[in-house]
């Protein structure tokens, strides 16, 4: 075929090689489209949440999914002993910890884990802080969320003592035999004397965004190396 001062004339295998490798990358640059599509209405979800009114805790619940970003509010007894210091938690340009303590809940066995709020390193160092738990009966508001689900340990010897490199709610049910419900509550206002941390849903649409522009990409790269390839001037 003649195109102007070029004919193209694409040969079988290069032509069926190419067709097989654009259709692969424009169905997974569909598929992350999809995933993108559902992350971004969970997001709004979230954000829809935040916005409102607080559930009280009452107990246990079988997943975070109902609760995950919801104001909570819950009445119990905090549990001194269970306090942990989750260790390398930035703030400011600060390193510090995040002192996560668990609040029994009135009338239940069960616990909620509560994010009271960030706290400089001491200068003992890496012993932890001496954070007071307040006795007596607790009232307390905040947003329920969950802790990193992926994160890096480069030792096995992750606990010192109260002093946790990462936050898991699975190892802390294990390590405390405690029945704590699914989700962090982050305390607001923070405990004594210590920061507030803040956290904002992330769904994580962004990645599936970036690669869906990554295999689109592709899938365009081919198609335009495929027809260069095959078009010849002629002499």
């Amino acid at each position: 075929m003649r195109v102007g001062l070029f004919t193209f004339a694409p040969r079988p295998v290069p032509t069926i090689a190419a067709l097989a490798f654009v259709a692969l990358t424009v169905s997974l640059g569909r598929w992350q489209t999809h995933r993108a599509e559902e992350k971004e209405q969970r997001q709004a979800l979230f954000e829809a949440r935040m916005h409102e009114p607080a559930v009280r805790l009452t107990g246990a619940v079988p997943s975070p999914d109902a609760l995950l970003f919801r104001r909570v509010q819950a009445s119990g007894r905090w549990v001194a002993e269970g306090q942990i210091y989750v260790d390398n938690q930035i703030l400011e340009g600060r390193a510090g910890f995040e002192v996560v303590t668990p609040l029994k809940l009135q009338g239940t066995n069960d616990s909620v884990l509560v994010n009271r709020g960030w706290v400089a390193r001491p200068a003992d160092y890496p012993k932890a802080p001496a954070v007071a738990v307040p006795p007596g009966p607790v009232e307390l508001s905040g947003l329920a969320t969950l802790p990193p689900a992926r994160f890096l340990e480069l030792s096995s010897d992750t606990i010192s003592g109260p002093v946790w490199q990462n936050l898991s709610i699975a190892r802390y049910r294990e390590r405390t035999g405690m029945s704590v419900l699914p989700v962090v509550v982050l305390a607001d206002p923070p405990g004594p004397g210590l920061a507030a941390i803040a956290q904002s849903p992330d769904a994580g649409s962004a990645r599936h965004r970036e690669y869906e522009l990554t295999w689109y990409s592709l899938a365009i790269t081919a198609a335009v190396l495929w027809i260069a390839l095959n078009l010849r001037r002629e002499r």
